[in-house]
């Protein structure tokens, strides 16, 4: 019996695989579609939200967001959050992470089907290419201990590790087959991060060199409260592997080992 666990920001290939298949032209803004949204964050263009270019910053930047998940205090509403983020430097420029930016793409989902983020990648994603094995996660529950998984904005779900293997290769797969790996990818502006040409694309990294067609691996981290994980698929032999600690680790090491691995 494999045990389940949250799977945190790994989540986010799956939910921007969603935004893809509603079909939103990626060159609009998110406001053309969420009414209400006003500044900083109406503006913002669905492809630049999706490969972490649109400007906005992380609300891990906030300490109050720290301290109330350290005191197992319940999550703020999603007004609140982007209320609060509305004083953060938001004008970046090139790749810079940010959940905002995923939480407004979850808000995009969830409006245009007016179904749960879940139930969303369910109908989209999950049932289409036959991915099985994953279970929302919105309450609190045994799994963290005192954490609410509410304060995962931008979303995430439960998986058993055959069950995140075999969909994350599915999605890759897919993907290659439909819009490309590596379409809108930005380049990583940073040092030693396991990957030869570091870039995100949408929804997940990427290792592309400048003169290469097809990235030759492709993945995603995720990390909360219990849990650090890192998902690496190599391209040339289609092999998958997941890396996860229950107490933290060094991905660019993580990633190190697990381009090793899926090599052989």
């Amino acid at each position: 019996m494999h045990p389940s666990f949250p799977a945190y920001s790994i989540a986010k290939p799956f939910l921007a695989q969603a935004v893809i298949e509603l079909g939103v032209p990626l060159d609009g803004s998110v406001g053309d579609f969420i009414r209400g949204l006003g500044e900083p964050y109406e503006s913002r263009r669905i492809g630049s939200l999706l490969n972490h270019s649109s400007g906005l910053s992380d609300y891990a930047g906030l300490a109050e967001y720290a301290n109330a998940v350290a005191e197992s205090a319940s999550a703020w509403s999603r007004d609140e959050l982007l209320e609060r983020c509305e004083n953060l430097p938001n004008d970046h420029i090139g790749f810079q992470y940010s959940n905002v930016g995923y939480l407004l793409l979850r808000m995009l989902l969830e409006h245009q089907t007016q179904l749960s983020m879940f139930d969303a990648m369910n109908e989209l994603v999950f049932k289409p290419l036959q991915i099985k094995g994953f279970t929302e996660w919105e309450t609190r529950s045994g799994l963290v201990e005192g954490y609410d998984p509410r304060w995962v904005y931008s979303g995430t779900f439960v998986a058993t590790e055959p069950a995140l293997l075999d969909g994350f290769l599915k999605l890759v797969r897919h993907r290659e087959q439909t819009t490309g790996l590596a379409t809108l990818a930005v380049e990583v502006p940073y040092p030693n991060t396991g990957f030869d040409h570091p870039a995100y694309g949408l929804g997940w990294m990427l290792d592309k060199s400048p003169d290469a067609t097809q990235p030759i691996f492709v993945g995603h981290g995720g990390g909360g409260p219990g849990y650090s994980h890192m998902i690496l698929v190599n391209t040339s032999t289609w092999k998958v592997a997941l890396e996860t600690s229950r107490s933290g680790f060094n991905q660019t090491e993580a990633i190190t080992r697990l381009r090793e691995e899926t090599s052989r």
